[in-house]
């Protein structure tokens, strides 16, 4: 039985999460639908996302939320971080992400974060989520990266 409370805090947490996100990180089966969790008065879903009352749908934070799921037998925890960093998590080989999402209007200030990771908290990788691969080739960073476009999660090498 999944735990109710934890699954209406953690939308507190990420705003917004699609079926399958919490499908995921809450190993639960397919035929799990999480309509339970609409009787607290807290969360109102709209088709499949799921949506705490004190949010909005945040794209790229289900954006975010793909990508960890992608990482999930792997995962030892996980921490909802703020912007540019959606998430920060731990592999279980203690390898630590930072998954960043950029789109059209903050894309060039990301670039130069990256570039600079000063500007950003300590990780071992970063997954660089953007719209496409405009900006691939403007990216220096010192650290490895994992460069995809969403909304397809397509994974670009570099």
């Amino acid at each position: 039985m999944i735990d109710k409370l934890k699954v209406i805090n953690f939308l507190q947490d990420v705003g917004c999460a699609k079926l399958e996100h919490l499908q995921v990180l809450f190993d639960a089966s397919e035929k799990e639908n999480f309509n339970n969790i609409l009787n607290s008065n807290f969360v109102s879903k709209k088709e499949n996302i799921f949506i705490h009352n004190n949010s909005k749908i945040n794209e790229k934070m289900l954006t975010a939320l793909d990508i960890l799921c992608k990482y999930k037998k792997r995962l030892k925890c996980y921490y909802i971080g703020y912007e540019p960093i959606y998430i920060t998590f731990l592999t279980k080989d203690n390898t630590m992400y930072h998954i960043i999402v950029a789109d059209k209007s903050n894309e060039k200030g990301i670039v130069k974060q990256v570039n600079n990771l000063s500007c950003l908290p300590e990780a071992d990788k970063y997954i660089l989520a953007f719209e496409d691969e405009e900006q691939l080739n403007n990216i220096k960073c010192e650290k490895p990266f994992l460069y995809c476009i969403y909304p397809n999660l397509k994974i670009i090498n570099h």
